[in-house]
């Protein structure tokens, strides 16, 4: 509405110059003319006021509707499958949700122009029919099929372009983030020199795409100008003719000059603003391949300031079975498979077997065996493709994220830290806990004395480089711990450590898990000689299950691994 307002306005003003000229100027007619100013005055004073609040209605639109389109980015991306994030390029996924997503931006801005534009065309071709009909025809005639042509063109060309700059970008990002993350490989290593060719070749990559889209995108631009200057020469020709011959007036021919100009500068800039939507829409390509992949949505309650512990939590060490679950790993694209053909090979493949309710359980089995991925379904982080997970009979899929999550605690065997505080990242695991659970669980993770031994004690910033290997497990640790979970989930948690190191963190894991329901996956066979049962996977099938003394007994696939890595460290102990 101002906009409308705004652009009837300032047409009207053109379209008085024809009555200003002939009737109030050439006539002499003082009084005609103050008035006409003074309501041209007016109307300069209100369509200036318009246009003001126009653009700041616009300004607070384009703020708020890129800030939504990463938002609502984001949660997708907290619900996609692991295996999509893990397959995609991070840093390409990072460009995305900043770079692609606030190219919304410049797109509602090209959007407004193309609004206002497009009215200004229709209003002005009204006042110009109304002037002069016969030049308006002319003009209008002209300018409509002419001034679209080099935009027709050279418009898919620069969208094709942009595209692949910003595709580009994103490989740049990720090669970035790559590099600064391997520092120590690539320096020692060597490294060096093909990590610089490599940053060159896509830096050249972006230069060439980059310069295509300019190229196209300024033609696209400069070819409409140069149409509708040699359109504007031939009108006023006409024009003149007219007024020569008596057809029309001057003060006529001075207002319709006016308001083709205007639909001109409209109609130009109708053109030139579907280009600015190029970028755009580059950008939104990109994001929509994001939200085209599969995301299950986020639980609403799993970010509540007192998510993963509640006060008076009734949490029981809940049992845990596998009823012949399968399960394989796919990447983002995969096809299903043709009937007839041999289909790919389960990683988990008809998996049965029993997790004790409020004692220690350790998966075992060389790598690729299977074991991670039976704590992936057992976390509820994948579904299984056949089978069920049962916690206390219920089946992982039917229970809300949020209510399963907030029993269970995990370390993993790369416990990332985040760039704050101890207290921060302890208190990670329960965003409500007091500084006394804080205590309380750094206590039980063995890291008291450690944290005393700190300038800022529990404030001390961390993060996964500025303490070591056992601190920053034993911080997990805690982590997991100040959640008060019936089920912890212990991933390879001393795979990382030396073994003194692993020994004490082990020590204090089988502390901590005791009256839990805790499942131990490890390829140290001495750390899971203390669990209450062993289940052992190989190629994706549970082939034993039962005591350490059994198993050595029975002389199977663990009594092989036992033996081996026995062997091993007996030669390591003799070993100067």
């Amino acid at each position: 509405m101002l906009m409308l307002l705004e652009l009837g306005l300032q047409m009207a003003q053109r379209k008085a110059f024809s009555t200003l000229i002939d009737e109030a100027i050439l006539q002499s007619q003082f009084g005609l003319m103050a008035l006409i100013l003074g309501l041209m005055l007016a109307a300069s004073v209100i369509s200036g006021a318009a246009g003001l609040l126009h653009e700041y209605l616009q300004s607070r639109l384009c703020a708020v509707v890129p800030a939504e389109v990463r938002a609502r980015l984001f949660l997708h991306v907290q619900g996609m499958p692991l295996q999509h994030l893990r397959t995609s390029s991070h840093g390409d996924l990072i460009s995305r949700i900043i770079n692609d997503a606030s190219s919304v931006e410049p797109a509602l801005w090209s959007l407004g122009y193309i609004a206002t534009a497009a009215c200004g065309v229709v209003i002005a071709m009204g006042m110009l029919i109304w002037t002069e009909w016969r030049l308006a025809l002319l003009g209008i005639g002209l300018l409509i099929p002419l001034t679209p042509i080099g935009a027709r063109i050279l418009t898919p060309l620069a969208a094709r372009a942009s595209y692949a700059s910003k595709t580009a970008y994103g490989a740049l990002t990720t090669h970035l983030q790559e590099n600064l993350a391997n520092q120590v490989v690539l320096r020692v290593f060597g490294l060096g020199a093909r990590a610089r060719a490599k940053f060159a070749e896509q830096n050249a990559r972006i230069v060439d795409h980059t310069r295509r889209y300019n190229i196209f995108s300024y033609y696209s631009h400069r070819v409409p100008w140069i149409a509708i200057e040699l359109i504007d020469v031939v009108v006023l020709a006409a024009g003149c003719w007219m007024v020569v011959r008596g057809d029309m007036s001057t003060g006529g021919l001075v207002a319709f000059y006016l308001l083709f100009s205007a639909l001109a500068t409209h109609t130009y800039s109708l053109i030139t603003s579907f280009s600015g939507l190029i970028s755009a829409s580059a950008g939104m390509r990109r994001v929509g391949e994001i939200m085209r992949l599969p995301s299950a949505a986020p639980d609403n309650t799993s970010g509540s300031p007192d998510s993963g512990a509640n006060e008076g939590r009734t949490h029981s060490a809940p049992a845990i079975a596998f009823e012949s679950v399968s399960f394989r790993y796919s990447a983002p694209g995969d096809d299903p498979p043709i009937e007839g053909d041999t289909p790919p090979a389960d990683h988990l493949s008809e998996a049965s077997f029993a997790v004790l309710a409020g004692r220690m359980t350790a998966f075992v089995g060389a790598s690729g065996s299977g074991k991670s991925t039976a704590v992936q379904l057992l976390l509820g982080l994948q579904r299984p493709r056949a089978g069920r997970v049962l916690v206390d009979g219920r089946d992982v899929a039917d229970l809300p994220p949020s209510e399963y999550w907030s029993g269970t605690g995990a370390v993993f065997q790369d416990s990332l830290l985040f760039h704050a505080s101890i207290a921060e990242n302890i208190r990670a695991g329960r965003l409500n806990a007091t500084d006394a659970q804080v205590a309380s669980a750094a206590h039980a993770a063995g890291i008291t004395d450690w944290i005393t031994t700190l300038p800022g004690g529990y404030d001390t910033p961390v993060s996964g480089d500025t303490c070591s290997g056992g601190q920053r497990q034993r911080i997990a640790i805690a982590r997991a711990l100040v959640r008060e979970p019936a089920l912890l989930v212990l991933d390879e948690p001393t795979s990382a450590l030396d073994a003194s190191t692993g020994r004490a963190v082990m020590q204090t894991l089988l502390g901590v898990s005791e009256g839990r329901t805790s499942v131990l996956v490890t390829h140290q066979l001495r750390d899971a000689s203390h669990a209450s049962l062993i289940i052992v996977f190989e190629r994706g099938k549970v082939v034993e299950t039962g005591t350490h003394e059994a198993l050595l007994g029975a002389g199977g696939a663990y009594a092989g691994l036992w033996e081996q890595q026995e062997k091993r460290l007996t030669l390591r102990a003799q070993q100067p």
